[in-house]
């Protein structure tokens, strides 16, 4: 548009020309061009991403943030200053960017567009207000300055991250999180930085935080199907020795602080546009998840009977990964599922555990499958634990692959994954992934669930828990009381401390001698806090209607936000929607849903204060926020 409207303003020929005939081609050129740089985006939110250095996975992270209301593209020739100023927030992730491309995004942040970078091409350190330094720090730490608005609510404990850092001075820019070589030592320079620009505004993680984010939550790519912790079998926690978590971090969810941190900043840039709306991470507008499943090993359904009767007799209910279906009977099954309790399968591949291939690991979900379809009428696994927790490391090439069982997983149907573990008794690294009761936290770096990715960072369909209060670690300890405590130091920090944790037990039917006492225990406890105890299955089904869900037709005028929730998946749960509570100086004055008087209630979430409501998945929605 700019180009053809700019041949006749530049022409010096329109007072020559008839004014019917200009007007009437000014307009044409002006729908045309208009039409050409971009159709009217349904989004507020653009994802600017490459092939390469994971950028892919930003969609995962803003999902699971809540920010629904984005939309994904490459850098391709439609990207144009006219195209991006349709958006309140563009986020550019990791990729070497033509002289073209530097330019238009220069030049849209000048004119007044909000742009987020993770480890931005040097070409924009003005952009970003900092200068290089040359050289970089690898898996170093940040610590976030908590003073500044956009800090505000984050911990201010240095944060572990992974990959490298570019190092750079502050040339006009703020800092957000300053860089740190280790947990102590600082470098006097900056990790994260936002600058006013032109008009417009900027804000840069100087490292990789997609990438980040993935390697603390999965591990170390590089010990890929190798024996790492003594521990016989290759399992995902092998992929976390040698160091490569600090488990002096693990009650801080070390990894989500720092994707808060991105939305703080995506909440600060909207402030300049309108304000957005989230979803929370749990269900019913609670703030802790309990679920909780059994390993039935080599177990008779009699043996079941009495766990299960106390499950079910606290409002709990359970997922049960059976590997020998000759022992369990399809009535008793169809009993219990008719409870609410989740059957499933329990993939037993321990005669390769030392060395799990692609092609037997397969055969082993594919002929497990078809027992369970033929015996019971189970149609779809959709969640599991293997047997030892044994994980494939190796693609179908045999080459180095960490994602390589989660892709399995995926072309099998699995769509949950329990197979991270806190289990790490025997290790010949003593006990790496840190300490026992209730300051044992997550290991991962998160207590959130999200998808797994590949080293490219596409997405798999399948969803990553950690399996965080797991009986065995502390049946061989013999410690019931730390078995609890670990539990209950979980919930009391996400329910008290904002280190939000989705919480999954592992208790053993043949370890029930043990567990019984802090089991029923874990269960009063969480009644006693208003927290459910849900199987696998029930959590997979709310993860894929709160992440289906999405806002759209976002529109704001005279203090007016308003907006739709497009969702089609149905949950027994609801989902939570939150507004931020003060845009601009302005709060909120009322909220309507489909024309009429929404009740909601305010609630100051990591240092921001929410306008917090709650609806019912699988229908669409009609708001009008009044400011």
């Amino acid at each position: 548009m700019d180009k053809a409207v700019g041949v006749i303003l530049d022409c010096g020929q329109m007072k020559k020309m008839k004014t019917g005939f200009v007007y009437t081609l000014f307009a044409y050129l002006i729908v045309m061009g208009s039409l050409h740089a971009a159709p009217g985006p349904l989004s507020p939110i653009l994802v600017l991403h490459a092939s390469e250095n994971l950028g892919f996975f930003t969609s995962e992270i803003l999902k699971t943030e809540g920010f629904n209301e984005f939309q994904s593209d490459s850098f391709s020739e439609k990207i144009t200053v006219a195209y991006l100023s349709n958006f309140d927030v563009v986020i550019l992730t990791e990729f070497a960017l033509t002289g073209r491309q530097s330019k238009i995004l220069t030049r849209y942040v000048k004119e007044g567009g909000s742009l987020i970078a993770f480890r931005p091409d040097k070409k924009l350190s003005d952009v970003f207000g900092i200068r290089g330094k040359g050289g970089t720090v690898s898996d170093g730490y940040i610590a976030v300055n908590t003073s500044d608005e956009t800090g505000k609510g984050i911990r201010a404990e240095t944060l572990q991250f992974h990959g490298d850092a570019d190092r750079y001075d502050l040339k006009g820019a703020r800092e957000i999180a300053g860089l740190f070589k280790d947990g102590v030592m600082a470098t006097g320079l900056p990790a994260v930085v936002m600058n006013n620009f032109g008009e417009g505004h900027a804000m840069a993680f100087l490292y990789n935080l997609p990438l980040s984010i993935v390697y603390t939550r999965q591990g170390n790519h590089r010990n890929a199907g190798l024996e790492t912790d003594g521990i016989t079998g290759i399992r995902a926690m092998d992929l976390f020795t040698n160091g490569w978590v600090d488990t002096t971090k693990n009650i801080l969810n070390q990894a989500d602080e720092q994707m808060r941190l991105l939305s703080h900043g995506i909440e600060t840039m909207a402030n300049y546009s309108k304000p957005l709306p989230r979803f929370w991470y749990f269900p019913d507008a609670l703030e802790c998840l309990v679920t909780l499943n059994n390993d039935g090993e080599d177990n008779k359904e009699t043996d079941f009977q009495k766990q299960f009767d106390d499950v079910y007799s606290k409002g709990a209910r359970m997922t049960l990964y059976v590997k020998e279906l000759d022992l369990i009977s399809k009535e008793w099954v169809d009993t219990w599922i008719g409870r609410g309790f989740e059957i499933a399968g329990h993939y037993d591949d321990t005669r390769q555990a030392v060395d799990p291939d692609w092609a037997t690991m397969d055969r082993v979900y594919k002929n497990l499958n078809i027992k369970l379809r033929s015996e019971y009428g189970i149609d779809s696994m959709l969640t599991v634990t293997n047997h030892w927790f044994v994980w494939c490391g190796k693609d179908k090439y045999g080459a180095k692959d960490f994602s390589a069982q989660a892709r399995i997983e995926e072309i099998n149907g699995i769509r949950l994954d329990c197979n991270y573990a806190h289990y790490d008794n025997g290790s010949n690294q003593g006990h790496f992934l840190g300490a026992f009761g209730k300051n044992q936290g997550n290991y991962t770096g998160s207590g959130l669930i999200m998808k797994f990715a590949d080293l490219r960072g596409d997405i798999i369909n399948v969803y990553q828990q950690l399996n965080n209060v797991y009986d065995q670690q502390y049946m061989e300890h013999d410690d019931k009381e730390g078995y609890f405590n670990c539990f209950k130091g979980l919930m009391d920090r996400s329910l008290g401390g904002e280190a939000y944790s989705f919480i999954s037990v592992k208790a053993h039917n043949a370890e029930y001698f043990f567990s019984e006492i802090p089991l029923m225990k874990m269960l009063d406890y969480a009644n006693s806090k208003g927290i459910p105890v849900w199987t696998e299955l029930k959590l997979l089904e709310f993860l894929r209607a709160k992440n289906e869900a999405a806002f759209r037709n976002l529109i704001w005028k005279d203090n007016e936000l308003s907006f739709e929730i497009k969702s089609t998946l149905k949950h027994s749960n609801t989902l939570t929607c939150m507004l931020p509570l003060v845009h601009n100086g302005k709060t909120i004055r009322s909220i309507k849903r489909d024309g009429s008087e929404q009740p909601y209630s305010v609630r100051s979430i990591k240092g921001s204060d929410y306008a917090v409501l709650t609806i019912a998945p699988g229908s669409d929605y009609s708001f009008v926020v009044r400011y």
